[in-house]
């Protein structure tokens, strides 16, 4: 049975914490709860997770329920609130809702949002539209003492693939860049199912195995997590599934404000 670290994952309870972003989606619009999750891991062996902010419109509230859950399921966590500092593996702002995109990356305001995740060895969670990829090449080069994981394959769009390609080669140079393989929020089994393999035998093409890190990206993403793990597994792409499920994640995120992962 594949073990598995899922490093994407979201919950929420809307009683304890606003988003009004899923407001229009059914689907998402109700409480999504760590139990639920787990389920969906029932053909794995569930090693843990990630817990990933969720662009709430208000970090305080979020960050209180995600230290919670935290506590209750020994869950790593990834928030967009540095005020719990202490507590994070990873850090992560959504740029394409940023009013500026991208170029949100070089504020003065997030540059020393950057100068605190450097000190405290905080892994960077990039996520960030398709057509913004090509500001990650700068951003890599005035940061290369930071641990960049970008979020959802940098989202991959079948209809401007080539570029896509273009501005991942010349990212493959960089020794802090990990790639996240979490399922992008439009992907779905019907449209995606023989572009994704198109997508990891691309990424293996540049990348060794050890930079990439499987996530789920549940519940936002519309393929569930154990058919992207399956995706994963039988695209055949990948020869160290160890590694890809969990070991790089490990590795990447596990610093000593996460070593009671396991310990509920």
């Amino acid at each position: 049975m594949q073990a598995i670290f899922d490093s994407h994952l979201h919950l929420w309870d809307l009683s304890k914490m606003p988003i009004s972003w899923i407001k229009s989606n059914d689907r998402l619009d109700q409480n999504f709860e760590f139990e639920r999750a787990k389920l969906e891991y029932k053909d794995y062996q569930f090693l843990g997770a990630m817990y990933v902010e969720t662009n709430s419109d208000d970090k305080s509230k979020e960050a209180l329920f995600a230290l919670e859950q935290r506590r209750l399921h020994a869950l790593f966590l990834c928030l967009a609130d540095l005020e719990c500092k202490d507590q994070l593996c990873a850090f992560r702002e959504v740029m394409h809702t940023s009013e500026k995109g991208a170029r949100r990356l070089f504020e003065p305001d997030f540059k020393i949002i950057l100068r605190v995740l450097k000190q405290e060895n905080i892994v960077f969670e990039a996520c960030m539209k398709n057509e913004e990829l090509w500001f990650l090449e700068r951003f890599l080069q005035e940061n290369s003492d930071l641990k960049v994981v970008l979020n959802h394959m940098g989202s991959p769009k079948m209809e401007c693939f080539e570029t896509y390609k273009k501005t991942l080669e010349k990212l493959k140079l960089f020794s802090n860049l990990w790639i996240k393989i979490s399922a992008p929020d439009d992907f779905t089994i019907e449209t995606h199912k023989e572009f994704v393999k198109e997508c990891f035998v691309f990424l293996k093409s540049i990348f060794n195995e050890d930079r990439f890190l499987f996530g789920s990206n549940y519940p936002v993403a519309k393929i569930p997590p154990s058919q992207w793990a399956k995706l994963t597994v039988e695209s055949g792409v990948f020869k160290d599934l160890d590694g890809i499920f969990y070991k790089n994640a490990l590795s990447i995120y596990k610093e000593d404000r996460c070593k009671d992962m396991g310990k509920s």
